[in-house]
Parts: C-alpha cells; sequence; structure tokens
C-alpha cells in the first residue's frame, strides 16, 4: 500500500474504532502493515485523552450534586490511582490531593 497522509490514517483509525476488529486483523483487511497501524493508532489514542484544557482543569458546576450522592469530581492520577469526591471539599485539601 502506498504512504499514506495523516488524515487518511485519522480515517482507517475511525473506521478501525467502529469495525470491532482486531487492530492486526484490520491493518491485514485494508493492506497496511501491522507496526504502521500501531503506530497510528496509538497516536491516536493518546491525543483522545488528552485533556482538551491546556492546564487539565475543568471548572465544575456543583450546584445539583452536592448532597445527592453523586460523584462531584474524578481526580486521575498518572499512576492509575482515582480519587472519587461526593461533597465540596476545602481548597486547601485540594491542593494537597493535587500537589
Amino acid at each position: 500500500m502506498k504512504r499514506q497522509s495523516e488524515q487518511e490514517m485519522r480515517n482507517l483509525y475511525q473506521e478501525w474504532l467502529v469495525s470491532e476488529k482486531s487492530k492486526s486483523d484490520f491493518a491485514d483487511s485494508v493492506g497496511l502493515v501491522r507496526t504502521t497501524f500501531y503506530y497510528w493508532a496509538k497516536k491516536f489514542s493518546a491525543e483522545e485523552d488528552a485533556p482538551s484544557a491546556g492546564n487539565g482543569f475543568q471548572l465544575l458546576d456543583t450546584g445539583s450534586a452536592v448532597g445527592q450522592g453523586r460523584v462531584l469530581a474524578h481526580i486521575h492520577y498518572p499512576s492509575g490511582v482515582s480519587v472519587e469526591l461526593y461533597e465540596s471539599v476545602p481548597a486547601e485539601y485540594l491542593k494537597a490531593l493535587l500537589g
């Protein structure tokens, strides 16, 4: 297969997401070298997982969640540890969690 542009690879990646095939089966079915497809899939997956805001923070609307037993916020650490907040906490506590 000829060399693919980034947009062509992005389109193939989107096709693969809905195909329910393994990466290797999909790459074989469209005539791509498996390692090439693995590279692009990893790249596009990382872009999707990256925070949309430059600093990684989002404004929280806590009005209806506080006291309702619903999760107010999730904090996900790179180590895989997650913290769920079910009620408002002091800013100092959040600084300690994030620091």
